[in-house]
């Protein structure tokens, strides 16, 4: 399962035509990502892209997206071995921007089964622990994800045309998929405890999740 890598800078118009091939995996990541990812949608229930980072991290020149193709037979514990090789080939990247939360690493995964895109939330559960304790955050997209928007737990947002992984530092608004577990909350606060605590929180949501995580869990 050696990865292909093919890093790439997305396309701004891409389409398919009569006369040009039906895409592949890669740009149809590429495509979904600029067509949904990075443009507003109603039903996000806030202004702004989808993910309002990715225009940034283009930008700065830290987007990177790769084609890697799996073993058809993965089983969930080969994926989370993926994952291990995914956050070891995020951090030692030699990113151009200096921004480090705008690094930004996502995975099209070629050869992997329908039948078998779950395993990439059964590995996004195991591997988390794990990257949250190294200040990484991991996210999962194939077709059937039921993964739901922060904002609106109606609207599963991470339904992709292709099986992706998406890897990122750790950034202030994880408080919001961070504060269930002492232990994932505990990593977060000791990052950005402080700027809660200085009262530096525009958005109302943020420090609200933070408050109640805080209650729930005490200060770490």
């Amino acid at each position: 399962m050696s990865p292909s890598v093919s890093a790439v800078t997305p396309q701004y118009g891409k389409a398919d035509t009569p006369d040009r091939p039906a895409a592949s995996p890669l740009e149809r990541g590429q495509r979904w990502i600029e067509e949904f990812i990075m443009r507003p949608h109603e039903r996000i229930n806030r202004e702004g892209a989808v993910c309002p980072f990715v225009e940034s991290s283009m930008k700065a020149q830290s987007f990177r997206i790769e084609e890697w193709r799996v073993d058809p037979d993965i089983d969930a514990e080969g994926m989370v071995g993926l994952v291990r090789r995914m956050a070891e080939a995020f951090e030692t990247t030699r990113w151009e921007g200096r921004n480090r939360v705008l690094h930004t690493l996502v995975l099209v995964l070629t050869g992997l089964p329908e039948e078998s895109h779950r395993l990439l939330d059964e590995a996004h559960a195991l591997a988390k622990p794990e990257l949250v304790g190294r200040g990484l955050m991991l996210a999962q997209f194939h077709p059937d994800c039921d993964e739901r928007a922060a904002r609106n737990p109606e609207f599963e947002v991470s339904r992709s045309p292709v099986p992706m992984l998406a890897m990122r530092w750790m950034a202030f608004h994880d408080v919001l998929f961070l504060g269930s577990d002492p232990e994932w909350f505990a990593a977060y606060e000791e990052r950005y405890g402080g700027r809660h605590e200085r009262g530096s929180v525009a958005d109302p949501m943020f420090a609200e999740a933070f408050a109640e995580a805080r209650d729930k869990w005490g200060t770490t």
